[in-house]
């Protein structure tokens, strides 16, 4: 396994680059919600984490090893939902926010074995962590003398 996922705002979540080739797609309603994609010769895991049905989701992305992708490629139902839960436990992730099927935002997450809802919970306490230390930056640049004399 080689670097995480490198997303581009704007994107499908389940097609998250320009570079990003579709191998498999694993689990969809309406939109794929988990697949394989390869991109810079590395296989990833997408699933869907939270808002399979809502403009508003949440979703992960994981470098997989060959076994990995073998086994993911062989399981159905109930076993693939339970090894994909598993191939989203302890290691980095990319977790992303997508509207309206496009990607908004990202971070970098060092999963552990949480789940993919408390996954969500701490991805979203993180991005709220984020955005308050850029607004308040923000507002200190307002403040300086220099614009604010404007």
């Amino acid at each position: 396994m080689s670097d995480l996922l490198f997303p581009e705002q704007g994107a499908r979540p389940w097609l998250p680059a320009e570079n990003v080739t579709t191998l498999t797609m694993l689990n969809e309603y309406n939109i794929p919600l988990a697949g394989l994609i390869e991109q810079g010769g590395t296989t990833y895991l997408y699933v869907c984490l939270l808002g399979e049905l809502e403009e508003l989701n949440i979703w992960a992305y994981a470098g997989l090893s060959q076994a990995e992708i073998h086994r993911l490629a062989s399981l159905l139902d109930d076993e693939l939902a339970a090894a994909m839960d598993l191939a989203l436990v302890d290691r980095m992730l990319v977790v992303a926010f997508a509207k309206d099927h496009q990607l908004v935002d990202w971070l970098r997450i060092d999963a552990g074995v949480e789940g993919p809802l408390a996954l969500s919970k701490r991805f979203v306490d993180q991005m709220r962590r984020r955005l308050e230390t850029t607004q308040e930056g923000v507002a200190e640049l307002e403040r300086q003398r220099e614009l604010a004399s404007l």
